[in-house]
């Protein structure tokens, strides 16, 4: 790193505004680079405007942003497969997507594009967990007056996860980035996506539901909905390119549901539960979307 020497006041020596504004020009760093900071000495993004580490970084309000939850967007369950995804958006129709510009923002092999999303969601669960068509719902032993009770995995989820527009400033051809699937792959008769498909996905609970613990096998009568509340809910997702560039225009949060769990010749999927989301719903307020695009290379 340059070392700064400058020679120490001496007698006589003028201390007029011009003459300070002199003696500490030399500590004015105005072209910041790699040879002449420390980078560990400053987050990030302070470094967007010398393009030599973090060459683009923004940032964007997704969903309706109504901190009291006083009003929310709801997204009712998706029970007719194949479903498309639901943009997140501001509760009038307007889709809070991120836009790069007219020129969009060009992501090369040196560089890793990072996005960050949270958003603020509270689920409704509905009333058909307990259908025997429910794809988490069993039934086990119970005591008297029994002789059964129904119960429940705790395993289903509301999925968000990235779309990107690599097409044209437009934004009207969003498609699942690198790593995720759109969970409209054919699993069994289901349809859902395997876990290594998941990059850029982000889930939250369906439903609390809960039941005594059992004793000797055999559940207790008594059970229960757990309190619903709202929570917060974010994701991630790190993209490098393999080879050439590609010009990304447009990035935005969607969403799927109800899932649950599901195991196929080994393997493990989410896939989507249509007999509990008939009457299920997730309502969303705001929350924001962010991105960094850093050098590697």
């Amino acid at each position: 790193m340059s070392r700064i020497t400058d020679s120490p006041v001496k007698d006589g020596d003028s201390l007029d505004a011009a003459s300070l504004n002199t003696r500490f020009a030399s500590y004015t760093q105005t072209d910041l680079n790699q040879f002449n900071h420390r980078d560990a000495a400053h987050d990030l993004p302070q470094f967007v405007n010398t393009g030599f580490m973090l060459t683009h970084a923004q940032s964007q309000e997704i969903g309706l942003n109504n901190w009291k939850h006083s009003s929310s967007v709801a997204l009712n369950g998706m029970t007719t497969m194949p479903a498309d995804a639901s943009p997140v958006n501001n509760g009038s129709g307007t889709v809070t997507d991120m836009s790069f510009g007219a020129l969009g923002i060009n992501i090369t092999e040196d560089e890793v594009f990072r996005a960050y999303w949270n958003l603020s969601v509270f689920a409704n669960p509905g009333t058909k967990w307990d259908d025997a068509s429910s794809l988490g719902y069993y039934v086990f032993p119970a005591t008297a007056p029994g002789p059964t009770k129904k119960a429940w995995t705790w395993g289903a989820v509301w999925v968000t996860y990235l779309e990107w527009d690599v097409t044209s400033n437009s934004r009207a051809n969003y498609v699942a980035v690198p790593g995720q699937s759109d969970f409209k792959t054919v699993i069994a008769g289901k349809y859902g996506a395997a876990l290594g498909d998941m990059q850029a996905s982000a889930v939250v609970p369906a439903d609390l539901r809960f039941s005594n613990r059992p004793d000797a096998g055999v559940l207790g009568l008594s059970g229960d909905q757990g309190g619903q509340k709202w929570r917060g809910l974010s994701g991630a997702w790190f993209y490098t390119r393999p080879s050439g560039n590609v010009t990304c225009y447009g990035l935005r949060v969607v969403i799927k549901g109800i899932m649950h769990p599901f195991s196929n010749a080994g393997n493990n999927y989410l896939v989507h539960d249509t007999v509990y989301s008939d009457g299920a719903s997730l309502a969303y307020n705001g929350g924001n979307l962010a991105v960094l695009k850093q050098r590697v290379k």
